[in-house]
């Protein structure tokens, strides 16, 4: 299990991509291909197809095979790959004493495997902590066979190319009992079958999905040119086939996590990825860096650790799972993404707009490109919408910032610059707040006018213990991303019918000089400005 795994990744079209329609306002930007959604101020064209312009689902023919087609419940490992796992771990000085390996759910779309206590463990105390010598890393994948081939890609690529080499090698590798101890089949939609991912139609989680097929494919698909088939000993077709790069992928995907799940940091650490997620935990892998903790036998290399919960609510009694968090801010469609599974005890029902950039025919697209730089933004923000919470402040504040315009554009001037995003934190004009909940609200209308399906048919597979695992968890997912635009479209609409009350900029200007009373009358007397 892990969150992100690869950089941003260019947009492509291939495969998944048939069955997605154009979004207008977002696309999964913490997650997917990357792709930056321009979107328009108010009266600029917001809206997607209607139904009966959206490409239907292509037939499971005219698709591409899929990396596997299986359900990922069918689970072939056995204890005997994990003993032995923990055997090699104890055998390069890992300390495995206080947790192991054992099937804690084997229900359909279940944890599966995890890491149980093998005797009381208290409060705050690590669990488990991995040297980074057996770390699968991009520095052991430049010093691999294949190092020759990768030095110049990104760093997901390396690993995931020296965890192929590793696991052609078999048992000639010194990681085989890791790589055994993998799954063959993984739950994430990248790996779902056409009829499956149908069940996603409308969802922001199919554009994520499809991000990913198409940029892993593309990927995969330029290596071979440039590598795999000029070096078939080091690249092995029937080890580097297209299918097992997807596999590679989602590996790191679903089991990389922070600190060391992006760019040239990103490692597979064998044991530690065991934990399962439990949003009820806050707990989350630690670097113990070296330093002066390897005087006291950390290693000069540092380890990776997970411990428990500190106090008395950390107490974990022999027999019972441990838990980790995968993140703690991360809303359900980013856990289905690329883990399969959506959080029973703590669902966080969320929808992610952006990353949404300034549109280039604005004619102050610099200076609002400058604001959001001053502010310490990024060029193109993405911002979470929660289910059965407000907004972010700060999207209001951007959406004011994307409309402003005319005469209140002299916000916008050099002098403003320090200061520009501290003045439309509150109302600009009546104009602007009303285009800026108009963006927002329109938009929010045509993402729910998406979907294909009604809430309570959604509510009905989702609480249907007859219907497969993956299409609860569609209908999970589609009820929790209409959830989070509904409320964000009330939030919106609700400030928009209270707009003739506000207080904008020019009346907080007046009254700061003392030239407006509390009810906002003027306090400027004629008659004492002639007799002065």
């Amino acid at each position: 299990h892990a969150s992100q795994a690869a950089p941003s990744r260019p947009e492509a079209s291939h495969s998944l991509d048939r069955i997605v329609r154009n979004r207008s306002m977002s696309t999964l930007g913490l997650a997917s291909a990357h792709r930056t959604a321009h979107v328009a101020p108010r009266g600029a064209n917001l809206r997607r197809p209607s139904a009966a312009k959206r490409r239907a689902p292509p037939p499971l023919s005219q698709r591409r095979p899929r990396a596997v087609a299986v359900d990922a419940s069918v689970d072939s490992r056995t204890q005997a790959d994990f003993d032995a796992l923990w055997a090699w771990l104890g055998s390069e000085g890992v300390d495995v004493s206080k947790v192991s390996p054992a099937m804690v759910d084997a229900a359909p779309g279940g944890r599966g495997w995890g890491l149980v206590a093998a005797e009381d463990i208290g409060g705050g105390e690590a669990v488990l902590a991995i040297p980074r010598s057996l770390w699968m890393t991009v520095d052991t994948a430049l010093a691999s066979p294949i190092g020759a081939h990768c030095g110049d890609e990104a760093g997901w690529i390396a690993v995931a190319l020296q965890l192929l080499h590793e696991r052609s090698i078999g048992d000639k590798s010194r990681w085989a009992a890791y790589v055994n101890a993998l799954p063959a089949q993984l739950d994430a939609p990248l790996f779902w079958s056409a009829e499956e991912v149908a069940e996603l139609t409308g969802t922001q989680l199919l554009d994520a999905a499809a991000g990913y097929d198409s940029y892993v494919r593309g990927t995969w698909s330029r290596l071979k040119e440039s590598a795999f088939d000029a070096n078939p000993e080091v690249f092995p077709s029937d080890a580097f086939d297209e299918a097992s790069f997807l596999w590679a992928f989602g590996i790191l995907r679903s089991r990389c996590q922070a600190p060391v799940d992006q760019g040239a940091d990103i490692a597979l650490v064998p044991g530690l990825d065991m934990a399962n997620h439990s949003g009820l935990s806050s707990q989350t892998w630690t670097l113990n860096n070296g330093g002066v903790a390897a005087v006291f036998g950390g290693g000069g290399g540092g380890s990776m650790l997970l411990r428990t919960e500190k106090g008395a609510k950390g107490l974990v009694a022999e027999g019972v799972e441990v838990f980790m968090n995968y993140g703690q801010r991360k809303i359900d469609n980013q856990l289905a993404l690329d883990y399969g599974f959506t959080d029973a005890f703590a669902s966080r029902p969320g929808y992610v707009l952006g990353p949404i950039a300034i549109p280039e025919s604005d004619p102050n697209a610099f200076d609002k490109m400058d604001v959001l730089e001053v502010a310490g933004l990024k060029e193109a923000p993405s911002f979470v919408l929660r289910a059965f919470e407000d907004p972010e402040p700060e999207l209001r504040v951007f959406m004011r910032l994307l409309n402003l315009k005319g005469e209140d554009s002299f916000l916008l001037e050099a002098i403003f610059r320090q200061e520009a995003w501290g003045l439309v934190s509150e109302p600009v004009s009546q104009l602007n707040e009303q285009e800026a909940c108009g963006t927002m609200i329109n938009g929010c209308e045509e993402a729910l006018r998406g979907y294909a399906t009604r809430v309570e048919d959604d509510r009905k597979v989702a609480e249907d213990p007859g219907a497969g695992h993956r299409l609860r968890l569609a209908a999970r997912v589609r009820m929790g991303e209409k959830q989070a635009l509904a409320d964000a479209l009330g939030f919106f609409s609700g400030i928009e019918a209270r707009l003739d009350s506000m207080e904008y900029y020019q009346e907080r200007r007046l009254r700061s000089l003392n030239l407006l009373d509390k009810d906002g009358n003027s306090t400027y007397d004629p008659f004492q400005d002639t007799m002065a």
